[in-house]
């Protein structure tokens, strides 16, 4: 069946849908079109922009003390230059800084080394992706230390604030793009720890007592000022480019609130993908133009149903996501993903998943059967 021609208006609309209503209408008046017809499609064509309310902020604290910030300070672009691997108290702004060469694994595990040896009574660290902080070898570090580890996902970086402002203050000190030896780096950090912090009451980190920790936690934790139901249809809050212009403010389709899960709040479309957002990223919407949305962040995460199968050697999973119909309800998911933004712990589709096979194992070994290798795999095994 051959796809229906659109229409001379849709037509227009694709060509210069990024005008006004009236350059629309002067280009169709051009066209010899029927201006009240154009002036009918384009209101219920474009999705019109709305006042999005100023943003309601939650104050970045770490709920408990010890907790840590983590990421890398691009000091030199080149392979195995010298680079420095920082790290900041979120609540009491101690901030410290390791040389690396490069910023590979191995580097990165043997500055947490350091840093643990420096910090022995870390809770936890907080950090974006980066391939190198989720490798084997530091994931497996941070468990035997007992450290809880997290990551932020892309529509999240600004939990990650506290030291994206430090590592600005250490850039702003020296000037952008400028190399810092390591001597100098050690001198900045020192200058940064023993400077007085208005969220500080102004007190320096240095000066910061356990006692001033807790109260601080106790002043600045505080309740998601955001409430979404499951169910509601949200637009998107889109973040701010800095070039260009955009028409809107928002997302010109909707996505379906799913659940909340800390400060953040799942939504979904339609194929069942998922994404989770802030509170200040979201707007209710009633508007019945505006259509939900076909698929979410290309589809790379969901909330799973069920794993059904596990391959060792790739070491990815089969899955089925929820609320999904046809082969779109399957996929093949790495542990990483699986895992994305708690990369310690089992889902509970994941431990699901393995206490099965456990008890598969030991039903066969109950009736004699002959079976091979282990139940659950050391991989899995050591995060159980």
């Amino acid at each position: 069946m051959s796809k229906e021609e659109p229409s001379p208006y849709e037509k227009l609309y694709n060509k210069a849908k990024w005008k006004t209503l009236d350059k629309y209408l002067s280009m169709a008046k051009q066209e010899n079109l029927n201006e009240e017809e154009a002036k009918k499609y384009f209101d219920e064509r474009v999705v019109h922009d709305k006042r999005v309310p100023k943003a309601q902020f939650i104050p970045i604290v770490s709920k408990h003390p010890d907790g840590y910030q983590m990421d890398t300070f691009i000091n030199n672009k080149e392979a195995g230059g010298l680079n420095y691997l920082m790290f900041i108290n979120i609540n009491t702004r101690k901030a410290y800084a390791y040389p690396m060469n490069g910023k590979g694994a191995r580097e990165v595990l043997t500055a947490l080394h350091k840093f643990v040896n420096d910090v022995p009574h870390v809770y936890s660290i907080t950090s974006d992706e980066d391939a190198a902080y989720l490798s084997s070898t530091v994931l497996d570090f941070m468990r035997e230390k007992n450290i809880k580890y997290r990551t932020t996902t892309e529509n999240n970086h600004n939990v990650l604030g506290i030291i994206n402002r430090f590592m600005r203050t250490i850039r702003d000190a020296i000037g952008e793009n400028r190399f810092i030896q390591p001597k100098e780096m050690h001198d900045l950090v020192n200058i940064y720890n023993n400077s007085p912090h208005r969220s500080l009451d102004n007190k320096a980190p240095n000066d910061i007592t356990p006692e001033d920790e807790i109260k601080y936690i106790q002043k600045n934790a505080r309740i998601n000022p955001y409430h979404f139901n499951p169910g509601e249809k949200v637009r998107l809050v889109l973040e701010k480019e800095p070039f260009g212009k955009r028409r809107s403010n928002l997302s010109n389709e909707s996505y379906i609130v799913d659940s909340q899960k800390g400060n953040q709040f799942v939504v979904k479309s339609k194929d069942g993908s998922t994404s989770s957002f802030p509170g200040y990223r979201l707007l209710r919407t009633r508007d019945k133009r505006i259509k939900v949305a076909e698929r979410l962040n290309e589809g790379k995460e969901g909330i799973i149903e069920k794993i059904y199968n596990f391959d060792e050697d790739t070491g990815k999973y089969d899955l089925k996501w929820e609320g999904v119909e046809g082969d779109d309800a399957f996929a093949r998911q790495t542990i990483r993903d699986v895992r994305r933004g708690n990369p310690l712990v089992l889902g509970t589709a994941e431990r699901q998943y393995w206490l099965e096979q456990k008890k598969n194992y030991e039903r066969q070994i109950k009736a004699g059967q002959k079976v091979e290798g282990k139940p659950i795999p050391d991989k899995i095994m050591k995060y159980i």
